[in-house]
């Protein structure tokens, strides 16, 4: 050993463990020529060759009983019963300087019976770099199998000396190459046995999981962990192919569980679980055992993902067949939204339940109210329905929407799961509801008896298009002579739409939208309800056109309504153009305007075109996405205090192309047509027919003159021509009910009441002491989520200081129902092996998922009377 070691050894004796005395026995006389060479600061050295052991006794204990000594033997200690110096060394300590004590002292370690337990580990300790990072978690007090644990840890680079850790590392390996094959032991494996730890591996094992086999393998004991997972997980016995694989009735069976929960949500090592298990269920056929387990006993099992494959698919069946319980598929969504296959990242390459679970929602949502108004619709008045729609009617547009683009995206990963479902929405939504409300609707265009809409444009509570300007806009220019307004028109955001994006604005803090409603121009289609919107005395048509005029000037471009709009101190700009402009540019753009319309075009050029209407519900989300940019954009940068967001019409969508039953009938063309479409006709002197709804465009548009329209009845079309599932025109409550989003920027008080926040959650039912493996904690959700109280995603967990004791449960809380009972969410957390303290304080933990930020912590006693729950 060379003399920095040995100084540095001895130094930490006197120095770091505050040794008076410490002797030194060198029976080979190895080390007798480095004496003079050690730099001990103040520390005397003593040669027992060359003092008697009474005389250096009397030096020791009466003479000098404060100074520090080295006592150097060059010989053997002697036995007890002839040392005389026993009773000295004692209380004292000593020092030995083969390779093993010097490790047992660099580590700093207490125990000298763990000399010879080192030296069976030198060749672990022959490398310096092993020996620093094993220095890091090594404690004085620590024990043969401690020892063994953070050598394990180290060899396998663990975050922590702890058997999660370790074991997670080493099937880290199986995936290294880019492969997951559990017959091939991976490199950090081979490591392992080559420092002669693979005993001490399985005999932690068999101290943590209670695994112990003849000739244990890693494959096998993955096996049994994540069977043995399933088996507490699931609400009835294993299926019989399984069973022998479950880990022993033991006391650790439930620490399975812990681990393989901690696994899942380890964020570095989540994907090896999932490659893993999947070769796991495949290699046991899983798919097959659990296909008769009914889906109420899965509801906790998050062990496989064939489990969540398993469960979507009964869950869509049920939808299909309208066999569902009501209650218990939002309960078993709520939890499968909450387990491992939904949150973790998504890939693109697999299956993204939570998109799944996203269009099983909207079904659900849509086959609910279809069986609550299996009667049929049916309003006393046109104000009435209106009122209907916009009160809830409108969600049956909204899922059909988050359906198809969820469906759409499951499609791409997930084949055909979900295409039984989605012709039983197609058929309720296509083949029903556009039927019953363009019946509804359609008794108030020409009603067998009183006035018509066609005769008189007009719904009590809600303004027409044309008065748009007059309406929403000069009323806030008298309020706030010297402020701007801001009207955002977005081509075809109908109303549905216009409602998730009123969601997403009032979810931020500052801003506050409102969702109103106007009764759009008829037809519906975009050069008329852009006219309407413009700041004008009359609407009319040029002159044997079909041409829109207002106060005389044509407004189809940009360029023509920025004419338009320079008439009112006001400019108008595209939404891109609006957008690209950082904010000194843009601030000095609208400097001079008191009211700045943006157009914004993503749904209609989408739609309107046959080689992409397909992807009307892409351009919707897109459109949301935008326009929430956009409305920030406004407050934040350009000082806009105020944001008014409509469109000039709206849409009807639906997948199934339409067919000969779809058409209108009308198999001529009247003799003053000027203008005809799928959805429209314009013209004068037209006359009248059957076959479609008609009527005087100064009527429905307030236009002057003796224009025209036609337009077919519900959501017939008159030709297929351009593409046909994506449409606009008529007269559908779709097309012509026109969101109007008024936003505000709030400041001072009003600011402040519009934070958004998480919804308060907390414990009932009182347990603090748990005295089963498997325990279940009740949590209720103190208030409804709504637009500025949020869901409010936990982590729950029992905990033994910052360390988890459980399995790991994440729980949502994201009701918006005003019943309490149905805000109440429970955990069940399996408790891992160990010796607990009935006298110490554990906590139940609730942490935020999101930002880790921890919530509220419950104090708990741990006295398993019962360990085994298993």
């Amino acid at each position: 050993m060379e003399t920095t070691q040995l100084t540095t050894s001895l130094r930490r004796c006197f120095k770091t463990e505050g040794h008076r005395l410490v002797f030194w026995y060198d029976p080979e006389r190895e080390f007798e020529g480095a004496l003079t060479t050690l730099d001990l600061d103040g520390v005397s050295i003593q040669r027992l060759d060359e003092i008697g052991a009474l005389e250096l006794k009397v030096k020791l204990e009466l003479e000098d009983t404060t100074g520090q000594y080295l006592i150097y033997a060059p010989f053997a200690e002697p036995d007890k019963e002839d040392d005389w110096l026993l009773d000295i060394k004692l209380y004292n300590h000593v020092f030995y300087a083969d390779r093993a004590s010097v490790v047992l002292n660099e580590l700093g370690l207490k125990l000298v019976s763990l000399r010879s337990h080192i030296a069976q580990r030198l060749t672990f300790c022959r490398s310096q770099d092993r020996l620093e990072r094993l220095k890091k978690w090594v404690q004085p007090d620590d024990v043969d199998r401690d020892l063994d644990l953070k050598m394990l840890a180290v060899l396998t680079r663990a975050d922590q000396p702890h058997a999660f850790n370790v074991l997670m590392r080493i099937y880290e390996g199986f995936c290294e190459d880019g492969t997951c094959a559990l017959n091939a032991a991976p490199k950090v494996w081979d490591e392992i046995r080559k420092q002669d730890l693979t005993e001490a591996f399985w005999d932690l094992m068999e101290r943590t999981f209670g695994y112990r086999q003849e000739q244990p393998t890693l494959s096998d004991l993955l096996i049994r962990l994540l069977v043995t997972d399933l088996s507490i997980a699931l609400r009835q016995d294993l299926p019989t192919s399984l069973g022998h694989f479950k880990l022993g009735h033991s006391k650790q069976v439930g620490t399975a569980a812990v681990f393989l929960s901690s696994w899942r949500g380890n964020s570095q090592y989540s994907a090896t679980y999932d490659e893993l298990s999947r070769t796991v269920e495949q290699e046991l056929n899983i798919q097959d055992a659990i296909r008769g387990v009914n889906v109420a006993a899965l509801a906790e099992a998050q062990t496989f993902e064939v489990i969540e494959t398993h469960i979507c698919r009964l869950l869509r069946d049920e939808l299909v067949e309208g066999s569902v319980s009501s209650e218990a598929f939002v309960s078993l969504l709520r939890i499968r939204c909450d387990g491992h296959w939904v949150r973790r990242p998504s890939d693109g390459v697999f299956l993204d339940y939570g998109v799944v679970y996203r269009a099983l929602e909207a079904a659900f949502e849509i086959l609910a109210l279809r069986r609550q108004y299996e009667d049929g619709l049916s309003y006393p008045s046109a104000r009435e329905m209106t009122t209907a729609y916009r009160n809830g009617l409108f969600r049956i547009d909204q899922n059909y929407r988050l359906f198809i683009e969820a469906a759409d995206r499951v499609e791409l990963t997930g084949g055909d799961l979900l295409k039984v479902l989605r012709v039983a929405i197609e058929k309720a939504y296509s083949g029903w509801f556009l039927d019953q409300i363009a019946l509804a609707w359609g008794g108030f265009m020409q009603p067998a008896q009183g006035e018509s809409l066609l005769d008189h444009w007009q719904i009590e509570g809600i303004s027409n298009q044309q008065d748009f300007y007059p309406t929403f806009i000069e009323p806030l220019q008298k309020e706030n002579p010297q402020g701007k307004v801001y009207v955002i028109i977005s081509d075809a955001l109908r109303y549905e739409a216009a409602d998730e994006l009123t969601d997403v604005i009032n979810s931020q803090n500052r801003f506050q939208a409102e969702l109103k409603c106007q009764l759009g121009v008829l037809p519906s289609i975009t050069s008329l309800g852009m006219a309407a919107l413009l700041p004008h005395k009359e609407l009319s048509f040029k002159s044997g056109t079909a041409d829109i005029l207002s106060d005389g000037l044509p407004c189809a471009s940009l360029e023509q309504r920025k004419k338009i709009m320079a008439t009112v101190e006001g400019i108008a700009v595209k939404a891109p153009d609006l957008q690209a402009m950082k904010r000194d540019q843009g601030r000095e753009f609208v400097k001079d305007a008191r009211v700045v319309y943006v157009y914004h075009n993503e749904i209609d050029a989408t739609g309107d075109s046959a080689s992409s209407e397909e992807k009307a519900f892409q351009a919707v989300r897109t459109t949301i996405e935008e326009l929430d940019a956009l409305i920030s954009h406004v407050l934040n940068n350009l000082n806009g205090r105020r944001v008014i967001v409509t469109a000039d019409h709206g849409f009807l969508y639906q997948e199934t192309r339409p067919g000969v039953a779809e058409k209108s009938g009308l198999d001529y063309k009247p003799a003053g047509s000027l203008k005809e479409k799928k959805r429209y006709l314009l013209g004068e002197n037209l006359g009248t027919d059957d076959k479609v709804w008609s009527g005087k465009m100064q009527t429905t548009t307030g236009a002057a003159g003796a224009m025209e329209f036609w337009v077919p009845k519900g959501n017939n079309l008159f030709h297929f021509v351009a593409g046909a599932r994506f449409v606009h025109g008529g007269a559908m409550p779709q097309e012509v009910l026109v969101p109007v989003m008024v936003v505000k920027s709030l400041r001072g008080k009003a600011a402040e009441a519009t934070i958004v926040r998480k919804v308060n959650v907390t414990q009932i039912g009182g347990v603090n002491k748990v005295v089963n493996s498997i325990q279940i904690f009740k949590f209720i959700q103190t208030e409804a989520v709504s637009e500025r109280v949020l869901p409010r995603p936990l982590l729950v967990a029992l905990m033994d200081g910052d360390k988890p004791i459980s399995n790991v449960v994440q729980l949502t809380f994201d009701s918006d129902s005003s019943d309490m009972n149905e805000r109440i969410k429970e955990a069940r957390l399996v408790v891992e092996s160990g010796e607990y303290d009935k006298k110490k304080e554990y906590h139940l933990v609730l942490r935020d998922a999101e930002t880790q930020a921890e919530v509220e912590r419950y104090p708990i006693i741990i006295d398993l009377a019962f360990s085994n729950d298993f």
